[in-house]
């Protein structure tokens, strides 16, 4: 009579989830009495209660006894959770083979073979269990589901996750949520949208309820009590999945909606820490710089050891063209995190940015240092020596990036570091190899424009001129090509088509310096006089502290015979480049032919003698006097004279 009482007890408290009296009257009830099953539930009890190290040893015991199938189930379903995956296989393979009808078992050996990332034979396991089951499909459904997106096949995920959702009184928001990704991953964002609204609905009237809606799941899922829990904890940390919701609402290109999101998770939830990065993120896109950087600056200040948000911050104030502040961030997270690899890689390009190359430099070969094998750091040190025009050693640099890893873009780059030291031909082989690796770059007009530039440098402008083509084919809106191509076309003597494509340059950009000079010059060579007058001047109004545009202004006016716009105009290079000795040579030539002004010749002549470069160190300076064309005997000396009477005998003779 009193076991029967003990029984009565321990199934009661049991099902009240009382579970150390449960087991206290089981003890009382005595094992002998127990059925097969009642002892599969009592191992159960004591693995509920923590005690699985006995609830297995009771298990392994009654197994030697006698091979019971729901007795090989859970002692697998214990070492599933333990991560002994290949022991509770092992039990699931014996209770399939004992009676494999029960759908539990196929069920649990997916949950195995998923554990240990054997995908295909937990897809094929959950589809066992389904053929069996009557009762919680949906929940297997969702397994399934989450298996394939692990897989990739997203789209038999989303036919999984639908057959998990199709019945709304036994979804979980967890359905939903897998479902609306499953939807985002084919693409079919209004889908997703929809499907999470569903979600996100369900999972705040379940929070409202007690226990966050335990009772809820435990009906629509059968799931154990640890299973519930982590269920919950899931939801919450996703912030009742509002947190996505902003991602998706981003990707629909909504900002504002996608801010609200998160403003919602914040009220309803403690924000983390993640939370507030986003808030940081979407401020930063509603091009809200201010109060991104206060977030940002607020995150940091509240969780000071968390990366992302030193990250965030940095890149906030890069995009804000700060790179100086930027690095003042990057250095207190250099400070907390010597050793992170992306920490001093984004150091070394804020340093870049901000125009400090040294430091750049030096942070670059600690990185390199760090981490030696990755082709990132070898390239980002090429485009720094780049910038300081050290081409041959930027050359080495690409070059070790590409014996780490072959790059397109890496071979292009190297290509460049070649054309700037004119080694035209092996910047021609590396364009090559990165068209071997990368065929699409053969229709791209950077392609195009980089041969073509090569092409220039070897002096083939036939060649040049036929690539230059080939890119404006390509990218008919670009100024620079029309530029590029018209100076091809001047160096070919090919005056007319190069002034056509200055005037398209020019149409498309409006005034030019560039173009306008360039117009101007193949005008001067064509002998229009008058045209190339009206475009420098044109450009000396454009560019008014160029010495050099008023420069070749008086020389088109001495060619014009207008002596005194000649004069004004080398008078204004001189003003604006007082070293320029060509410039006084031309003034005094005028003063002296056409004004008859020999003092202010001499003047000028001892001045373009003082500035003029002598063809050796130790040459002696007057003699180039005696090679200059236009004056007489008398004007050479008179200069030499004035020469040594203002500025002396030694200083200047060599």
């Amino acid at each position: 009579m009193l076991y029967r009482i003990a029984r009565w007890m321990a199934k009661r408290l049991s099902k009240q989830r009382k579970l150390r009296q449960s087991i206290r009257w089981h003890e009382r009830w005595g094992i002998e009495r127990m059925t097969l099953q009642e002892r599969v539930d009592y191992a159960m009890l004591l693995h509920d209660y923590g005690k699985t190290e006995q609830a297995v040893e009771f298990l392994t015991s009654l197994l030697k006894e006698r091979g019971y199938s729901k007795a090989y189930e859970r002692r697998a379903h214990i070492f599933n959770e333990m991560g002994r995956e290949e022991e509770a296989i092992a039990d699931l393979d014996a209770a399939i083979k004992l009676d494999p009808e029960p759908s539990i078992v196929w069920y649990t050996r997916a949950i195995s073979h998923n554990n240990r990332g054997d995908f295909e034979l937990a897809a094929r396991d959950f589809q066992e269990a389904l053929l069996r089951r009557e009762d919680s499909k949906a929940s297997t459904y969702y397994e399934l589901g989450n298996v394939y997106m692990k897989m990739g096949s997203y789209e038999e995920a989303e036919a999984a996750f639908a057959s998990a959702c199709s019945d709304a009184g036994n979804a979980i928001p967890h359905y939903y949520f897998r479902h609306a990704q499953a939807f985002e991953m084919l693409d079919r964002m209004d889908e997703a949208a929809q499907t999470l609204a569903e979600a996100t609905k369900l999972q705040k009237q379940w929070r409202d309820e007690e226990q966050q809606g335990a009772a809820n799941y435990r009906a629509r899922t059968n799931y154990s009590p640890t299973a519930i829990d982590t269920l919950i904890r899931t939801a919450e940390e996703e912030y009742g999945f509002l947190l996505y919701e902003s991602k998706l609402r981003e990707a629909a290109g909504d900002i504002e909606s996608a801010l609200a999101s998160i403003r919602e998770a914040t009220e309803q939830y403690s924000p983390g820490p993640d939370l507030q990065l986003r808030r940081g993120q979407l401020l930063r896109l509603l091009d809200r710089p201010q109060e991104a950087q206060e977030a940002l600056e607020r995150l940091v200040a509240d969780y000071p050891t968390w990366l992302p948000g030193h990250m965030e911050l940095s890149a906030l104030l890069r995009s804000q063209d700060r790179p100086d502040e930027a690095v003042r961030v990057l250095l207190e997270t250099k400070r907390r995190y010597p050793e992170h690899p992306v920490v001093r890689y984004w150091l070394a390009d804020a340093y870049r940015e901000s125009g400090q190359g040294d430091e750049a430099l030096q942070e670059n070969e600690e990185l390199t240092e760090l981490e030696p094998d990755d082709p990132l750091n070898w390239k980002q040190r090429a485009e720094i020596l780049i910038d300081a025009a050290k081409y041959r050693d930027a050359d080495a640099a690409y070059t070790q990036s590409l014996q780490l890893e072959q790059s397109a873009e890496c071979y292009m780059r190297r290509s460049y570091s070649r054309y700037m030291e004119e080694r035209y031909e092996e910047a021609m082989l590396d364009i090559q190899a990165a068209a071997e690796l990368d065929s699409n770059l053969l229709k791209e007009s950077k392609t195009a424009y980089a041969m073509a530039e090569l092409y220039m440098g070897m002096g083939n402008h036939e060649l040049a001129d036929s690539e230059y083509s080939r890119a404006l084919a390509l990218e008919p809106d670009n100024p620079q090509i029309y530029d590029r191509r018209a100076r091809c076309r001047f160096a070919a003597e090919r005056w007319e088509a190069a002034l056509e494509d200055c005037d398209r340059g020019l149409q498309l950009t409006g005034a030019n310096p560039r173009l306008t000079w360039l117009r101007g010059l193949i005008q001067y060579r064509m002998e229009d006089l008058d045209g190339a007058l009206h475009e420098m001047t044109a450009y000396t109004d454009l560019v008014p502290d160029d010495a050099q545009g008023f420069y070749n202004l008086g020389h088109i006016y001495n060619h014009l015979n207008r002596p005194d716009d000649a004069i004004a105009a080398f008078s204004k290079t001189i003003e604006l480049s007082p070293f320029d000795a060509q410039a006084y040579l031309e003034r005094a030539s005028i003063w002296y032919h056409h004004y008859f002004d020999r003092t202010r010749a001499v003047d000028d002549l001892a001045q373009w003698l003082l500035y003029a470069e002598t063809r050796a160190r130790d040459g002696d300076r007057f003699e180039l006097l005696s090679e200059v064309k236009g004056f007489d005997d008398e004007m050479r000396e008179r200069a030499k004279d004035q020469f040594l009477r203002v500025y002396g005998s030694s200083q200047y003779l060599s």
